[in-house]
């Protein structure tokens, strides 16, 4: 298939032909044959220099195999255009609202627009492509809405009661509140990025990480609740921190470190940890042994006929 040539080339090769036939109406070369570049120059129209260059790049490409180049445009460089802080404000505001308001899918062509609007922005979408990705915007795969369909009611209902309380007590008595949480560190801990550079090596980090220590403590507006903290060596090598802070634990720094240090009325707040949410005198379930369903009956100052079933023992404990 022959090659299209552009219109540079072609009003080259008119060039060409003019010349040569010029030349074949004087019977004569009108630049004489030792003067090849003179020649070459006057047959395609560009000057000596012209010739001269690409002959030099066509010798350096022969010896290199490479191929002879187009030398880039030059002109100005457009400027980057940045954003200040207010601006990306706006602009996390409208992903936001397309989400929460309008109920669309914020995209670049959308988001474009409406920041040309909004606040005038000049950018071009490739722009705005490169500020979403500085303020930390990635367009990949939607989370999926499962995690919210399987959330269960009895955390809803907790969730829902707590926010409650807490509303009333901001109204009303305004009761002193306290948090109350567990962490750990390990004994050579050591920040996991510093700046460096080839003559600063920064913060070294120690191959072992050495014993790890649990850290229990409490407070809230008013501060850390004075003598409640309780820091102790964990004796587990399991990766969760929570294998070491068990009910006997917890229940001990409970009684003897925070209920006696805290202002009178206080609202103890803490999360779901297995721990902090023993239930006492739990009733047995039809995965439970008779004997243990039987014993917790009695317990409780209840009566059974020693030939009932399970299902007749758990009936009993169900009314109760």
């Amino acid at each position: 298939m022959p090659k299209t040539l552009k219109s540079g080339e072609r009003k080259m090769i008119l060039k060409v032909k003019e010349f040569c036939e010029l030349e074949r109406h004087r019977d004569e070369p009108l630049i004489p044959f030792r003067c090849v570049q003179a020649r070459v120059a006057a047959i395609t129209g560009v000057t000596a220099a012209t010739v001269s260059a690409i002959t030099k790049e066509g010798k350096v490409a022969a010896s290199t195999s490479t191929k002879v180049s187009t030398p880039r445009k030059s002109g100005p460089r457009h400027k980057q255009i940045e954003v200040d802080d207010f601006e990306r404000c706006a602009i996390r505001h409208k992903i936001h609202e397309f989400y929460t308001v309008k109920k669309e899918l914020p995209t670049l062509t959308k988001l474009l627009h409406e920041m040309r609007n909004d606040i005038d922005f000049k950018g071009s979408r490739t722009t705005l492509w490169r500020i979403l990705k500085e303020m930390g915007f990635y367009f990949k795969k939607t989370r999926s809405k499962r995690n919210f369909l399987m959330e269960r009611y009895d955390i809803v209902n907790w969730r829902q009661r707590y926010l409650e309380e807490m509303r009333n007590n901001r109204l009303g008595n305004k009761h002193p509140v306290v948090y109350l949480d567990e962490t750990y560190i390990h004994a050579t801990y050591c920040a996991g990025k510093c700046w460096q550079s080839e003559t600063e090596e920064g913060v070294l980090s120690s191959d072992s990480k050495g014993p790890r220590w649990i850290i229990v403590h409490a407070g809230g507006a008013m501060g850390f609740i004075p003598n409640a903290q309780l820091i102790l060596r964990s004796k587990s090598q399991a990766a969760d921190y929570h294998d070491d802070m068990n009910k006997a634990n917890f229940n001990k720094w409970l009684s003897e470190k925070l209920i006696p240090n805290l202002p009178p009325q206080s609202i103890v707040v803490m999360d779901n940890a297995s721990y902090h949410t023993v239930q006492v005198n739990k009733a047995p379930t039809m995965s439970s042994r008779k004997e243990e369903m039987q014993n917790w009956i009695t317990s409780n100052g209840l009566s059974y006929l020693p030939t009932m079933l399970k299902a007749q023992l758990l009936e009993i404990i169900n009314e109760h």
